[in-house]
């Protein structure tokens, strides 16, 4: 049975010239999608070529929503679609991408949840130690390699979870960790989603910022972290997220201990950033009303 999906990408205050790569790359696609929906939440519409822009796969929505997670809530997802495939604007898939996912379908009849892999586009690594080493969804440890900018989800299964959680993410009350709060709605509702590392999108390398900006970063991403353990371990009562909770307080001592015999002074300084960041958002979490 021939690929039933829908690409989604959501576009805020990214260049041009990014964008403009991602929508090719899922143009490309030799299993090509039902539509590519581009998720407009700049101020101002992007201006976009015009071999893009009318092309009939392309439907372009616009919201003001500035969080990630709230604008691909807006998403209406056209009737008879089967599998939603997210990618973000910095990054796009590999030439083969629906093909890979249409083999592992097929030889998966039972996924309802697909994660894949990143890869920097300059070497070709894997962007992150968790995606190298890999992992089956099925271990709560491992729910972490689910990235939101490389998920395919059943569309019906995206609805029964509820969507993303609006108070995280980019943009909203708490900055980050949306698509591991979904990840771990869909693992405690038992659903069905496994970890490929052939299903490809390539990414920017990581930026060489400044020993401030990754400190900023890295308290910022350490609030959303905190505040979604709480929600989960202590609002949800669900224990295995104990496991997060002794890792997001323990590994910053590791990585700053590392930072110091190598001299890498600006490690220790972003892991204690983080580590007061998740204290923080952890505590916080109790006494900010959601929306």
């Amino acid at each position: 049975m021939k690929l039933n999906y829908i690409i989604v990408t959501n576009t805020y205050n990214r260049p041009l010239y990014l964008v403009e790569r991602s929508l090719r790359a899922s143009l490309k696609q030799k299993i090509p999608p039902q539509k590519i929906i581009l998720i407009d939440q700049n101020i101002e519409g992007l201006n976009l070529p015009e071999d893009i822009s009318a092309n009939q796969l392309i439907v372009r929505t616009r919201t003001n929503k500035k969080a990630v997670s709230a604008a691909r809530n807006t998403l209406v997802i056209p009737d008879g679609t089967e599998w939603i495939f997210f990618c973000d604007d910095d990054g796009y898939p590999c030439d083969n991408y629906s093909e890979i996912l249409q083999k592992l379908i097929s030889q998966n009849p039972s996924l309802e949840i697909l994660a894949g892999s990143y890869v920097r586009d300059d070497n070709h690594e894997f962007y992150t130690i968790r995606h190298k080493r890999g992992g089956s969804l099925k271990y709560f440890r491992n729910t972490k390699n689910l990235l939101g900018s490389n998920l395919v989800v059943k569309a019906k299964v995206f609805d029964e979870l509820g969507r993303f959680d609006e108070n995280f993410g980019a943009g909203a009350l708490w900055g980050s960790s949306e698509e591991t709060d979904f990840c771990w709605k869909a693992y405690f509702s038992g659903k069905n989603m496994e970890f490929f590392p052939e299903l490809i999108i390539y990414h920017l390398p990581p930026f060489n910022e400044s020993v401030k900006i990754g400190f900023k970063k890295a308290f910022k991403y350490g609030v959303g972290k905190g505040a979604l353990v709480s929600k989960w371990l202590f609002k949800k009562k669900k224990i295995k997220v104990i496991y997060e909770f002794l890792e997001m307080i323990t590994v910053p001592f590791i990585q700053s201990f590392r930072g110091l015999i190598t001299f890498k002074f600006g490690l220790i300084a972003t892991n204690f950033a983080a580590l007061a960041g998740r204290i923080y958002g952890m505590t916080k979490y109790f006494f900010v009303k959601q929306t």
